[in-house]
């Protein structure tokens, strides 16, 4: 399978020696305030990580999780990926470490994966959904192209009460 390149960011699939950073990633409250609970070690690896590291390919039921870093660098910034969704929808997320927030490469990774998306993978419509309050992710997402499309009331579970959801769409000419 062909990966993404762009002059600012690398990516390469998980693999099981990205454990350390991406359970470091999933341990921060700071970046995953949005995102998920406090869970184990133990949680974090068998419901999130180990399905990651499996071959992927469209139509697959698993996240393509590639591990980003700044080029040149060898240090990992994030994560980024899809899933597919069916009708040739896929859904995007990325995660960043902290120290990378702010630096427009959330932008640029998700210009860099919806090109692959479209392009070489043939997705008609990119969707991302955020937890309601995470406006950094609004703006990076909005940055991008993709427009709000709508609110899930109460659909997720986070913090001990249900959030709201905001639901994001990018077409293939809406990229920025």
């Amino acid at each position: 399978m062909t990966f993404i390149r762009s002059d600012r960011l690398t990516y390469r699939p998980l693999t099981t020696a990205d454990w350390p950073f991406f359970l470091a990633l999933n341990q921060d409250r700071n970046v995953m305030q949005h995102i998920s609970d406090e869970r184990s070690a133990m949680e974090i690896r068998t419901q999130s990580f180990e399905p990651r590291l499996q071959p992927w390919r469209k139509g697959c039921h698993h996240w393509l999780c590639l591990v980003m870093r700044e080029t040149g660098s060898d240090v990992p910034v994030g994560l980024t990926g899809f899933i597919d969704r069916g009708a040739d929808i896929a859904e995007v997320g990325f995660i960043l470490a902290a120290a990378f927030h702010g630096k427009g490469l959330g932008s640029a990774s998700l210009r860099d994966i919806a090109r692959f998306a479209f392009n070489e993978q043939g997705y008609r419509k990119l969707t991302a959904t955020v937890t309601a309050g995470n406006e950094a992710s609004r703006r990076t997402l909005q940055r991008v192209g993709f427009h709000q499309e709508g609110t899930l009331r109460q659909n997720y579970f986070l913090q001990g009460r249900w959030q709201d959801d905001w639901v994001f769409g990018l077409l293939p000419a809406e990229i920025r």
